[in-house]
């Protein structure tokens, strides 16, 4: 918790406790039932995999926790020589709800926007035209938000959350207030809407853009190196593509 909570701090569903998951439960009965029921050309391939996209992003997460853990037992590159603490451990179990989140407002999308449903599986344009966004104007935004949220009355109000672990997991990258969610889902949710409004949205730009900021976000949070010095010295150009835990 901040050290001061500001307001939509909690999760909508926190009240659910370990039924969480039943927020999901109608959009996920809706898609299969649609996938198996409608002839194969009213069939929505990419609305159908919104579901298993979402569990192989806790799968991608859980290995990595798993991976931090081992690494940080054996006690090799650690960054931080600390032991991760119990109460760290119970403040971020409940790094899986930005994913109900997420996949709350995936499913609302592609019932409710137009181009939001039937993508293909794959648009060079696209993919091209997520790139440069998040590289452009993302990034530049992005900068400013972790900026702002570092002033003392954001941060005092939801980010000092983040940075009440001090010893970071992958997953602490995404421990944050609901709130402050909601401003990075707005943030990264440029390239995923502009592909979705000018008709170039695929499955591939979606889930390998959300897929990226996953990877990025667990790496860089890992408390050890995963990328040897020796890479960034021969590809410098490395450095503006990813950033390290150090």
């Amino acid at each position: 918790m901040a050290s001061k909570p500001g307001i939509l701090t909690d999760w909508p569903w926190k009240h659910l406790g370990s039924f969480k998951y039943v927020v999901l439960a109608p959009w996920v009965v809706h898609s299969m039932y649609s996938y198996m029921v409608k002839d194969e050309s009213e069939r929505d391939f990419s609305n159908f995999l919104i579901f298993p996209f979402l569990l192989s992003r806790m799968l991608h997460n859980q290995i990595w926790i798993s991976l931090s853990r081992y690494r940080t037992a054996k006690g090799n590159n650690r960054i931080v020589d600390k032991s991760i603490e119990f109460d760290q451990v119970d403040r971020e179990r409940n790094w899986d709800d930005q994913i109900l989140f997420n996949g709350t407002l995936f499913y609302l999308g592609a019932s409710t926007l137009k181009g939001g449903s039937h993508l293909p599986i794959w648009r060079t344009d696209g993919v091209i035209i997520t790139i440069l966004l998040h590289a452009g104007p993302v990034e530049f935004l992005y900068y400013w938000l972790h900026r702002a949220l570092h002033h003392h009355y954001l941060y005092s109000r939801y980010h000092s959350h983040h940075h009440s672990s001090i010893v970071t997991e992958p997953i602490t990258s995404v421990i944050h207030p609901f709130a402050e969610h909601i401003a990075y889902f707005t943030l990264f949710a440029i390239p995923l809407l502009t592909v979705v409004l000018t008709g170039t949205a695929s499955i591939v730009s979606f889930a390998g853009y959300v897929t990226y900021i996953d990877f990025m976000n667990n790496l860089g949070h890992c408390n050890f190196e995963l990328i040897p010095k020796w890479v960034f010295s021969i590809f410098p150009p490395l450095k503006y593509l990813m950033y390290t835990p150090s």
